[in-house]
């Protein structure tokens, strides 16, 4: 009777264990889950083109504590909108509207130049110090298109490029109020890479998936093994 006893009592242990660990595998997947969510998100915001973001279903440029909404479309090919990256090389058109009264009073530049990869990096987007905003000579070589500081007292400015080639390129928006405070907000952008680039987002996304399910296995077989030994 007490061999029975203690039989069950083992047994009643084990099972515990193994409830503990079925509970320590939900704190790990939680734990897998978060971390995967985390990566999706910090890949959106590296993906989300540095002061252009979506809000409401809407592109929006955030510059200094005003936004602007952004709309870009490619008049010989589609009339189809887009946000960020241009889906092709051809005419682009690029429409801001100011939402802030304050905007209409300030003077605006616009500058687009081709990304040489030599820029700082913030969150996998090249971003110009103020340094090298302030730096004019430096700039001017690669700037492909420019429209000096000028007011928009209509709250609308549109403006148009060819882009003859594919490409990396990185977009200036700056305002400078009555008192002479300026504001600047950067846009890298690409033209007709679109698509690889989010080729490449998803294959980071399916090997950190992969490596953490592999993780979650390796460390069950672990934790499984002791336990086997301490049974028999």
């Amino acid at each position: 009777m007490l061999v029975k006893n203690a039989k069950v009592l083992r047994w009643s242990r084990n099972a515990g264990e193994g409830t503990h660990f079925g509970r320590s595998d939900i704190m790990i997947i939680r734990g897998l889950a978060a971390w995967l969510l985390a990566t999706v998100l910090l890949t959106s915001a590296a993906y989300a083109h540095g002061g252009v973001g979506m809000v409401d279903n809407r592109c929006v440029l955030r510059i200094g504590p005003d936004i602007m909404f952004f709309t870009g479309y490619q008049p010989q090919t589609s009339r189809a909108e887009f946000c960020d990256d241009i889906p092709s090389t051809g005419q682009t058109v690029v429409a801001l509207d100011m939402q802030d009264a304050e905007l209409r009073t300030m003077l605006t530049e616009i500058r687009l130049i081709k990304d040489d990869g030599s820029h700082t990096s913030m969150n996998g987007l090249p971003v110009l110090t103020d340094a090298e905003l302030a730096n004019k000579a430096a700039l001017e070589p690669v700037t492909i298109s420019y429209y000096p500081p000028k007011k928009y007292p209509t709250g609308t400015l549109t403006f148009d490029h060819t882009f003859p080639e594919n490409g990396k390129f990185i977009g200036i928006v700056t305002v400078e109020n009555d008192h002479g405070q300026k504001f600047v907000s950067q846009f890298p952008f690409s033209v007709g890479q679109s698509f690889g680039k989010s080729i490449g987002m998803y294959i980071a996304l399916v090997v950190a998936l992969v490596a953490g399910v592999w993780g979650l296995w390796h460390f069950g077989v672990k934790k499984k093994a002791p336990a086997a030994k301490t049974s028999a």
